[in-house]
């Protein structure tokens, strides 16, 4: 696993630390997409999909969801 899906990770697992709030973890996702150059596909691919949770609330992932797809798309 390349060391920016690893950061990606880290980082996704910091914000379910905390009370889980779904747009939190979009628009930390949409920034992070902002801030790199993603040439790796499964990653980039995650990243899109857990930026699009912002579109509303038929997009949103609970905790649960969320993890397995993580474990799912980039583990």
């Amino acid at each position: 696993m390349n060391e920016m899906t690893l950061e990606f990770i880290r980082n996704i697992n910091f914000l379910l630390e905390k009370e889980y709030n779904p747009r939190d973890v979009a628009r930390y996702s949409f920034s992070f997409s902002l801030d790199h150059k993603i040439e790796d596909r499964k990653l980039e691919y995650a990243v899109d999909y857990i930026g699009g949770m912002d579109a509303g609330p038929e997009f949103e992932l609970t905790k649960e969801e969320l993890i397995e797809f993580i474990n799912t798309n980039l583990l």
